[in-house]
């Protein structure tokens, strides 16, 4: 994800632990990659505008199938769960 404007909250953690996710912080001309295997979420601190790429098809069929929902934040409270 590579932002073009804005500014959002990234948590990740590996897939299946039960760790405390770690955060960081992107704004405007910053770059994540979330490798295969991993947790990850996003809060939006603001109206933000992101290039978003993959290297697997994204039709919703494709994107369904290699999917699997955790929540790692409250949706409600915004909180680490």
């Amino acid at each position: 994800m590579y932002v073009l404007t804005g500014k959002f909250e990234y948590y990740y953690r590996p897939s299946g632990s039960g760790e405390t996710p770690k955060k960081i912080i992107l704004g405007k001309g910053e770059l994540i990659f979330t490798p295969p295997m991993e947790d990850h979420t996003t809060v939006f601190l603001e109206d933000t505008e992101l290039i978003v790429m993959s290297k697997n098809p994204r039709d919703q069929a494709a994107y369904e199938s290699d999917v699997v929902r955790v929540e790692l934040i409250d949706p409600k409270t915004l909180r680490v769960k």
